[in-house]
Formats: C-alpha cells, sequence, structure tokens
C-alpha cells in the first residue's frame, strides 16, 4: 500500500511539472517574447522617424546600398533588420539578425547568410510556430498571391505569396527560394510543422513584387 502511495505521489510531482512546462512554453515565453518586441520596437520605430539613409530604391533596383546596416537592438538583444507584416494572418512583428534560439527568443529571425531586405537574391526569415509569441503559428494558412511585407528605414518591400512546402530539417535547400519561381528577388519565410512539433519544416515562398519607398 505504501508503494502505491508513494508511485502516485510521484506521478502526480510528473503532471504537475509537465503542466507547468507546458504553461510556461505557450504563456511564459510569450510574456518575455513580448517584453523583447516592445524593446526592438522602440528602437525600430525610432529609425522609421529619422530621414532614409539611402537613395530610393525602385523595383528594377530594390538593393539597399551598402551604407544600409541592421538597427542596433536594445542591450543584450540582437540587431532589428525590418518589420514583417502579413495582415492576411494577423503578423506583425521585428525581424532580428541571426536564427539561433537566443535570437528568435525576441522575434524572428533572418538566416545572415541570405540576402537583406529587398536585396538581390533570396532573404530568408525563420520563426517559432509555437512558443516565444508563436509568430508564424498561422503561416500554414497563407495562400498563394497573398502579401507580405517587409518595412525598413528605406523603404517598403511587398512580396506576394507563390506557395507552400513541407520538408524535412535537413533540406536547407529550400531557404534558396521556390525553385519554379524565375524572380530576382525573392523571400522564403521557414517554421516547425505540425504545431506543437519540430517534426519537420513549413515552407511558405514568395516573390517580391513592389518597392514602396520612404521619403
Amino acid at each position: 500500500m505504501r508503494v502505491i502511495r508513494w508511485t502516485g505521489n510521484v506521478f502526480i510531482v510528473l503532471g504537475a511539472t509537465m503542466l507547468f512546462f507546458v504553461v510556461y512554453e505557450l504563456l511564459g515565453t510569450a510574456l518575455v517574447a513580448g517584453h523583447h518586441q516592445d524593446a526592438l520596437a522602440d528602437t525600430f520605430d525610432d529609425a522609421l522617424d529619422r530621414p532614409p539613409r539611402v537613395v530610393v530604391p525602385t523595383v528594377e533596383s530594390p538593393r539597399p546600398s551598402p551604407s544600409h546596416k541592421p538597427i542596433a537592438g536594445p542591450r543584450g538583444g540582437p540587431d532589428a533588420i525590418a518589420r514583417i507584416r502579413i495582415p492576411s494572418i494577423g503578423v506583425r512583428k521585428i525581424v532580428v539578425e541571426g536564427v539561433t534560439l537566443d535570437d528568435l527568443a525576441w522575434g524572428p529571425g533572418h538566416y545572415k547568410f541570405t540576402a537583406s531586405p529587398g536585396g538581390e537574391g533570396v532573404i530568408a526569415i525563420a520563426g517559432h510556430r509555437t512558443g516565444w509569441g508563436s509568430p508564424f503559428i498561422d503561416l500554414d494558412q497563407l495562400r498563394p498571391g497573398q502579401r507580405i511585407f517587409l518595412d525598413t528605414p528605406e523603404a517598403t518591400y511587398a512580396y506576394a505569396m507563390t506557395r507552400s512546402k513541407v520538408v524535412d530539417p535537413d533540406q536547407t535547400r529550400v531557404l534558396l527560394g521556390d525553385p519554379q519561381s524565375d524572380a530576382t528577388h525573392k523571400l522564403t519565410l521557414t517554421t516547425c510543422t505540425p504545431k506543437y512539433t519540430s517534426l519537420r519544416r513549413l515552407i511558405v515562398w514568395a516573390d517580391l513584387i513592389e518597392v514602396i519607398p520612404r521619403t
């Protein structure tokens, strides 16, 4: 009888621990990420209030000049490179430089080896599907033709979603953009799938369709 009681207590403790972990993963990390995003938005919005730092880009030549640099983040945090907006699924987040777990705790992260916003080639951005604010939780609901915007101190770059695909985590070539697209300037978004797991990766591809200069 004593053994049964002891075993029951162990399972109660384990259950409480698991519940605490789930609550922290979904709610606790969201609070931390929200605080991080607020701090990033303050510095990012200050940069947007200043005059543009480079020559006004166009659709034909959207690439920022070599003077384009990430915006310094708050103390202890990563730099910011853009604000991503996806109106159809309610996304509005500051994108940080880097895709480590520490970086993604602040918001969606830019793969450093890919292009800058508007740059020739592909800009690739990763974001959490669950936890840490779940910025890309509804990414699977995005449909071809729907818009994705990247706001920078130079301009707003508007992309149109082309298609999506689910791949294994080791298929990194998907970061190079939609192979069925001939566009020169592309965007790739990545997140884990299915929800609440990290078994596979959901990839969303988009093409640059418009550059809206900030004057």
